[in-house]
């Protein structure tokens, strides 16, 4: 990302509520705030965002969750509702936030993380150390999907 010494960026934890409205409008504007936030108040649930100048302009949470396809491991993390405001994609933004969230499951004792990831976001999480697991399918309210998963 090119600097621009009037803004200030930083990527911090904040609560996830605070990450409502960017994940509403980047993935889900056909569902209200309720319905997006049931999994902001489960137990272990945190958010890390890349703040502009104090506005959330990229976004995630994670959870503690048992991954579908290794029911058994200890560890296992969900990561969710990932968005970047369009006019800031490219910029490393995303990079940044998934860094910060692979740093703190793993110092909550993550052995690994999961997602279900929009397909055209798979080359982003491989180039976060994202693996597929299993076969894609289509959600029909939100699209194209893949699980990933990777080693904390």
């Amino acid at each position: 990302m090119k600097a621009d010494p009037r803004r200030r960026l930083s990527v911090e934890q904040v609560e996830p509520a605070r990450t409502l409205a960017l994940r509403r409008a980047v993935l889900r504007p056909h569902q209200s705030l309720a319905e997006i936030a049931t999994e902001t108040g489960l137990p272990g649930t945190f958010a890390v965002a890349a703040l502009l100048d104090g506005v959330v302009t990229c976004c995630a949470i994670a959870l503690p969750e048992p991954s579908p396809d290794f029911p058994d491991r200890d560890g296992s993390w969900r990561l969710r509702g990932m968005a970047t405001a369009p006019e800031h994609r490219s910029e490393g933004l995303g990079a940044m936030v998934l860094d910060r969230i692979v740093d703190e499951v793993r110092s909550r004792g993550a052995s690994l993380l999961w997602c279900n990831a929009r397909l055209r976001a798979q080359a982003f999480y491989e180039r976060a150390g994202f693996a597929v697991i299993g076969e894609g399918w289509d959600d029909p309210t939100v699209g194209p999907h893949v699980r990933m998963w990777r080693a904390t």
